[in-house]
Parts: structure tokens; sequence; C-alpha cells
């Protein structure tokens, strides 16, 4: 058998195999010698390490790029509070993708990606971004810190969006991202539960020790997908991982206390319920009984958590919590955030729109708004903003926020196309899972920024290439 393998590799792919592990050899010894005789720090050494592993890794597995992306985007805010620095770290994987895609250019001549019905309306959203920095550069005369910004901001899910279309080509390439972002949000959710424990001793109210970190928006993503893998999945092991992964994703974000996302989770199953239920309109009885036990069974859960969590400390009343932070949600006063958010709104109709409706503005425009400090309303000039519908009107005007709404509507008619004609269990839950963090996104941007996630474009074109491997797989099937 050794000898029949060797016949089939081929002589070249040894010696490259062999140079490249020589190389990577006397590279570790080299470092470890420049270590050991004090010449190079610990710091100097990890970086000039790392920096040739992820080219080699981006060069061999390019999709690996995407995944670095997500997790700088959602984890480095533990080691930088500054956006400016997370973007910067961003944008220094985005060079690396860059610099492996002129490589593969060099050596293949040409680029390849799967087209999509959004790339036209792509190319229009950038005309307009590029109107917007114009106006808000030269007319408005805008914050350069803020201009570069929102610049940044907006074009970079963009070229994720393209990059995922240029990347992903295989179906090992799309398990690869999926199972790497759980492992990713299980990471940050490990990290944010103990960080929360330790805290909420120590505050006396668990309120004052939630985090608002990673695990905050990336495990009700990862719920979401998680229940869309497990309603398609045919192993029973598969299937039981993915069970386990979906307790702990929803025990991790309920510990965050997002009080959005107890709007976001029933509002993205009544989407994702009716098209589960037309696809499986065979078995809905079945169907019906098995959601209906899960969600029995998720509520006990949740029950036996909460008692263990109260028999060992009292305050540790994440119900009671839970519905503390609701009911703000639903009935916010005016020093509550909720109400100065209402406050934001109106400021940006008031002083945006009302001058310039068509561009807002300007990419790094500002308003006067308020924040709440201490208990306190206080108005000053403010360049965030909560809600992201608004933020695209301040930013781009009702030209960029139509523009978007477009963009979404075409790509929820596509989505949901791809998934009523998938026929493969994998790829159903994958698309499923889709559209759930899309539609997840599009509610809690009525609280914040979420729809500038990479992750979102990543899963946006991670679609589109689901839907067209399955094609042609189904082509190479007929032909067959």
């Amino acid at each position: 058998m050794s000898r029949a393998i060797s016949k089939n590799y081929p002589r070249s792919a040894k010696e490259k195999t062999l140079w490249l592990a020589v190389v990577a050899t006397i590279f570790v010894l080299s470092l470890s010698v420049s270590y050991s005789l004090r010449i190079l720090p610990l710091g100097a050494v990890l970086l000039i390490g790392t920096v040739p592993l992820l080219t080699l890794l981006l060069i061999i597995h390019q999709e690996t790029s995407l995944l670095l992306v997500v997790t700088a985007y959602f984890g480095a805010g533990y080691l930088y509070p500054d956006v400016v620095v997370q973007g910067l770290v961003r944008s220094i994987v985005l060079l690396f993708i860059g610099l492996a895609l002129l490589f593969q250019l060099l050596l293949k001549k040409s680029l390849t990606r799967t087209s999509t019905p959004l790339d036209k309306f792509l190319a229009f959203w950038l005309m307009v971004i590029a109107a917007s920095f114009v106006y808000g550069f030269y007319v408005e005369g805008n914050s350069m810190r803020y201009l570069l910004g929102d610049t940044y901001k907006l074009t970079e899910i963009i070229l994720i969006f393209w990059l995922t279309t240029v990347l992903v080509k295989k179906t090992s390439q799309v398990r690869f991202l999926i199972w790497g972002f759980l492992a990713v949000a299980l990471a940050f959710g490990m990290l944010d539960s103990l960080i929360f424990f330790k805290q909420a001793p120590l505050f006396g109210d668990i309120l004052l020790a939630r985090v608002r970190a990673a695990a905050q928006f990336s495990s009700i993503f990862a719920f979401l997908l998680v229940l869309s893998l497990v309603l398609h999945e045919k192993s029973t092991t598969t299937r039981a991982i993915l069970g386990v992964l979906g307790f702990f994703f929803f025990m991790s974000f309920s510990l965050t206390f997002l009080r959005t996302g107890y709007i976001a989770i029933p509002l993205t199953l009544a989407v994702l319920l009716p098209l589960y239920l037309y696809k499986r309109r065979r078995y809905v009885l079945p169907t019906l009984a098995k959601l209906a036990a899960l969600v029995v069974f998720l509520l006990i859960f949740i029950g036996v958590f909460n008692l263990i969590l109260t028999s060992i400390d009292p305050n540790m009343d994440i119900i009671r919590a839970s519905v503390l932070r609701f009911s703000s949600l639903i009935t916010p006063a005016s020093e509550d955030p909720m109400g100065v958010r209402m406050l934001e709104i109106s400021s940006i109709i008031s002083e945006a729109l009302a001058q310039n409706p068509l561009l807002g503005k300007g990419l790094g425009g500002q308003y006067y708004g308020a924040t709440l400090v201490e208990a306190e309303v206080e108005w000053g000039v403010k360049h965030y903003v909560h809600n992201n519908y608004f933020d695209f009107l301040i930013r781009t005007g009702v030209l960029g926020l139509v523009v978007f709404i477009i963009l979404a509507f075409k790509y929820l008619k596509a989505a949901i196309r791809f998934y009523l004609r998938s026929r493969d269990s994998f790829y159903q839950g994958s698309l499923l899972g889709c559209i759930a963090v899309f539609v997840c996104s599009c509610v809690i941007a009525l609280s914040t920024s979420i729809l500038y996630s990479p992750f979102l474009f990543m899963m946006m074109g991670l679609t589109f290439c689901l839907g067209r491997l399955e094609e042609r797989e189904v082509r190479m099937l007929q032909r067959t």
C-alpha cells in the first residue's frame, strides 16, 4: 500500500513538502536561538513567528482568513477597547487575504467568484458611499477620524461579502467556516461566562456584573445557527453535539441580558418556523411535536439552571434579572437608555434629514444628542448612533438606506428560494441558519450598529456559495 501511495504521490509535491519542512525547522530554530540568547524579546518572536504561519495558512486554506476576520470582529475588544485599533486589526487580516489572492492571481493568472444578484446593488451602494464621503469631507467638513472610520466600516462589509464569494468554492470550506465560528463562539461564551461568575459576587447585583463583550452577539447568532442545523441534521451523534452546544449558547446569551435579544429571538423564530414547516409540510404534526418538546425542555433547563444558581447565591436569579431588563425595554423612561435612544432619533431627524435628506450629514457626520451619564441625561455632540437604520440615514441619507433595504429584500428572496429548493440536509440547515442570522441582525439593528458586522456579510456571501454549490451538484447528478 505504501508503495502504491508513493507512486501516486507526485515527486514534486514530495520535494515541496520536504523543502517546506526544512525551511520551517530552520526558521523555528533561529527564533528559538534568538530568544535564548536574548537577541529578540518574546513579543517580537511571537510576532515574527505568527506572520509567516498565517501567510502559509491563508495560502493553503484561504477560507481561514474569513474566520480570522470574524474572530477579530467579535474578540478584538478584549485586548483593544478602542474601535479604531479593532478596525486596524481586522484591516491587517484583510491585507493578508489580499496578499494571498495576489499570490494566487500570479500563479493561476485568474480569479473566479460566485456571481450574485446583489452585485449591481453593492456597486451602486459603493457609489453612494463615495458620494457621502465627498459630501462629508468637502461640504460638512466632518472630523477625519470619523470620516475614515465610517468609510472603513461600510467598505469592509462589502469587501467581506465579495471575498467570501471568491474564496469559498467547496462544501468542505463551508463546513469549516460554520464549525469554526461555533468553536469561536464557544470560546467567547466560556470566557464571558467565567468573567460574569467572577464579578457577580463582587458587585452583588448580577445586572451590574453582566459582560458586554464578544458573547453578547456571537452567542445569539451561534444559538440560531445551531438550532437551524439541528432541525435538518440526520446524524444522531452530530445532532447531540449540536444540541449540547445550543444549550450552552443559550445560557451564555442569557448571562449577557441583551434586551434586544429577547425580542430578536422570538421574531427570528417567527420567520424560521413557517419556512421550516412549509419545507416539511408532509410532516407538519411530527415536526410541531418535536419543536414543542424542544421548547418545553429548554424552559425546564432554564428553570433548573436558575434554581441551581439561586441555591448557591440568592442574588444569582437570572430569570428575575431578565424580567427586569425586559420590563425596562417595554416601559422606557426618559432617563432610561431606551429613552435616550428615542432622543437620538428625534435629533437625527431634525438635524440631518431636515437639512439634507438625500445624503444626511455625510460620512463622519455628527449630531447634537443625549447621553446617559450616571443616571442623568447629558446633551452634547455625538457620532455613534444606536439605531443602525438611522445610522445609515445620518451617514448616507435616504439614498443609502433605500439601497440597503432593497439589498435586504433581494437577499432574503434569493436565500428563501435556495432553501426551499434545497434537498441536502446540510445545505438546508446552513441556508436556514444564514437566514436566521440575517433576520436576527435586522432586529438587533434597532438598538445597535450590528449591520456593520463582517460575520453577517460573510453569511450572506455563504448563502450564494451554498446555493450555487448545490445547483452544481444537482447538474452533475443529472448528467450521470
